[in-house]
C-alpha cells in the first residue's frame, strides 16, 4: 500500500466515477482501476461495488476513507515541512545576547520575523562571561556581542552591528547631571561599580577611561548586573560608568546618562556565527543581518 494507491481511492471515493477520478488525477482509467485492484489485494477486501452504471463504496470502504485521507494529509504536511526545513524557511534559531546588544537584536528579530514567521527563535540574555563560554559550543546559532569576545580564529564570522559609549550615569536630580561633565568635579562622588566577573571587558575598559582622565573612582558598591547598578544610581546611591545602551534598556526615569567625549569610549558590537552553517534557517538569518547591518 502506498500514498499513490490512497490517493486514487479518495478520488474515486469523491466521485464515484473511475473516469472522473482518472481525469481529474491526470492519469488513465486503466491505470486507477489497476491501482484499486492492487489496493483491494493488499487490504484483503473491496472498496467499492461496481456495476457497469454505478460505483458505490461497500461498508468498509467507507470506514476506510477516514483513515486514508489521514494518512495522506499526514504525508502531504510531512512532505511539506521536510521541503521547509531544507530551504530554511521553517525551523528554529537560537540567539544570545548581551543586553546592550538588545536595541540591535530586537531590529534583527523583527526584519527576520517579517520574511520568515513560521521559523521560532529562542532567546538567551547573557553576561559578559556566559557569552564568552557559549562561543566555545555549539548551543546558539548566532551571538551579539561585544567585538572582544568572539574567539580569534577562522571559526567564527561576525558583522559589526553598532559602537556604543561609555557615559557617565547619575542620578536624574544629581546636581552635576545638568552641568558639562568634568572628571575634576567627580572626585569626592560615590562611584557604583559594575563586578568584573560580570563583565571583565566592561571593567577593564572603565578603569582605563577613568585612569586616562585622571579619575580615582571611590568605589561604594560592586554589582555582578548592570540592572542592579542602574538602579542603585537611580536610587541615589551613586554615580557609575555604562554603556549609552543601558539607558534605551531599561527607561530608567530616575537617572541621566552623559556620554563621555574620545575615541576610547566607543565599544564595537557584533552579531557572530560559526562560519559552517547546519541549520539551514541560520543562513537566512545571516542573509537579514547582513541586509541589515552588513
Amino acid at each position: 500500500m502506498d500514498i499513490t494507491q490512497l490517493r486514487y481511492f479518495i478520488s474515486v471515493a469523491q466521485t464515484l466515477n473511475f473516469t472522473e477520478a482518472a481525469r481529474r488525477s491526470g492519469v488513465t482509467q486503466p491505470l486507477i482501476s489497476h491501482h484499486i485492484v492492487e489496493l483491494e489485494k493488499q487490504l484483503g477486501g473491496k472498496l467499492f461495488l461496481r456495476t457497469r452504471h454505478q460505483v458505490e463504496l461497500t461498508e468498509a470502504g467507507r470506514r476506510f476513507l477516514p483513515a486514508a485521507a489521514e494518512i495522506v494529509e499526514l504525508a502531504d504536511k510531512a512532505v511539506f515541512q521536510f521541503r521547509q526545513d531544507q530551504q530554511g524557511k521553517a525551523g528554529h534559531l537560537a540567539v544570545t545576547s548581551l543586553t546592550t546588544s538588545s536595541a540591535v537584536l530586537a531590529e534583527a528579530l523583527a526584519a527576520f520575523a517579517a520574511k520568515y514567521p513560521d521559523i521560532t527563535v529562542d532567546i538567551d540574555v547573557t553576561s559578559g562571561p556566559q557569552q564568552s563560554l557559549a562561543m566555545n559550543d555549539n548551543k546558539y546559532d548566532f551571538h551579539f556581542a561585544a567585538l572582544e569576545m568572539v574567539p580569534v580564529g577562522e571559526t567564527y564570522d561576525y558583522v559589526v552591528t553598532h559602537s556604543d559609549s561609555l557615559c557617565v550615569v547619575f542620578p536624574a536630580n544629581h546636581p552635576l547631571a545638568e552641568r558639562p561633565l568634568d572628571f575634576a568635579a567627580l572626585a569626592d562622588e560615590r562611584f557604583i561599580s559594575i563586578a568584573p566577573s560580570d563583565s571583565p571587558a566592561m571593567y577593564d575598559r572603565v578603569r582605563e577611561v577613568c585612569r586616562a582622565r585622571g579619575y580615582v573612582p571611590n568605589v561604594v558598591y560592586q554589582y555582578d548586573r548592570v540592572e542592579a547598578v542602574v538602579l542603585s544610581v537611580g536610587a541615589g546611591l551613586g554615580i557609575s560608568i555604562l554603556p549609552e545602551a543601558l539607558s534605551r534598556v531599561f527607561y530608567a526615569e530616575n537617572v541621566t546618562f552623559k556620554r563621555i567625549p574620545g575615541q576610547d569610549t566607543l565599544r564595537p558590537y557584533v552579531v557572530a556565527w560559526r562560519k559552517k552553517l547546519t541549520n539551514p534557517a541560520a543562513a537566512l538569518f545571516v542573509e537579514t543581518v547582513r541586509g541589515l547591518f552588513g
